[in-house]
C-alpha cells in the first residue's frame, strides 16, 4: 500500500510497504531521503497515522521500527493486517 513519509524537518517522501507487523513495517522509498536514527510519522491515505523510528536504510528502502503505540494506532495496524490478509487471498 502507497504511503507518505513525513520528518520532523517537514521532508516528505512517498514510499509503499511492503511488510508490516506491530513492530515495525519496510518501506520501500529513496534510501537517502530518510537516514538511520530519524523520527518519522507514516501517513497511510483514508487510514491515519503512525509513528516510527527509521532503524535499517538499504538499496531497496527503509526499515521502521513502531515506537510506542497507542490504541487507536494498534487498532489501525490490526485493519490494515485484515485488509492485506484479504487482498492476498483474492
Amino acid at each position: 500500500m502507497e504511503v507518505v513519509v513525513r520528518r520532523c524537518d517537514g521532508l516528505i517522501v512517498h514510499g509503499r510497504t511492503r511488510d508490516f507487523s506491530t513492530d515495525g513495517m519496510f518501506i520501500r522509498a529513496a534510501r537517502q531521503a530518510v537516514p538511520t536514527n530519524t523520527a518519522i510519522e507514516i501517513e497511510i491515505p483514508r487510514c491515519g497515522c503512525l509513528r516510527g523510528w527509521v532503524v535499517h536504510v538499504g538499496d531497496e528502502g527503509i526499515g521502521v521500527m513502531f515506537r510506542a503505540l497507542n490504541s487507536k494506532e494498534k487498532c489501525l495496524l490490526r485493519q490494515l493486517h485484515a485488509e492485506n490478509s484479504a487482498t492476498r487471498r483474492k
